[in-house]
């Protein structure tokens, strides 16, 4: 499995992403990561790159951006690109920490819609307490 992740999305972007990226890569050696974003500052903070490859993204969605506006005009963001590649079939899936607005835009106009589906799904992952081995669980919110 290959997944884009938008390395340039959420708070203390790109230095988290890259080191739960690192995280996931150890935990899961048979999954590739391709990271999108500004390729200086992702190897600042990368420290091994087996399994992870980077791809340079010269624009950023911000937080504060419109998402559908940024979608459209910020061809070149590591959100856009990302998604681009799910699209294109060289990443089976794509996830974000950034605009949330933008990722469910770019999931719509890019990705688009699985038949029969009419609104897109967003996900987080919860801790439990109960089962010794189970430590969390899976919550998507469809409206």
């Amino acid at each position: 499995m290959k997944i884009a992740v938008d390395a340039m999305g959420g708070d203390y972007a790109p230095k988290e992403v890259v080191e739960g990226i690192e995280l996931a890569r150890d935990a899961y050696p048979d999954v590739e990561f391709q990271l999108f974003g500004q390729t200086d500052q992702i190897k600042k903070y990368l420290k091994n790159d087996d399994h992870i490859q980077i791809m340079q993204a010269d624009e950023v969605i911000e937080m504060g951006d419109e998402p559908v506006k940024a979608v459209r005009t910020k061809k070149q963001s590591s959100i856009v690109l990302a998604a681009t590649a799910v699209k294109e079939g060289t990443a089976d899936a794509f996830f974000s920490a950034g605009n949330t607005g933008a990722i469910l835009a770019a999931g719509l106009f890019i990705v688009g819609r699985i038949k029969g589906i009419d609104r897109p799904g967003l996900t987080t992952t919860l801790p439990v307490i109960a089962e010794k081995d189970q430590d969390k669980f899976v919550m998507i919110d469809v409206g």
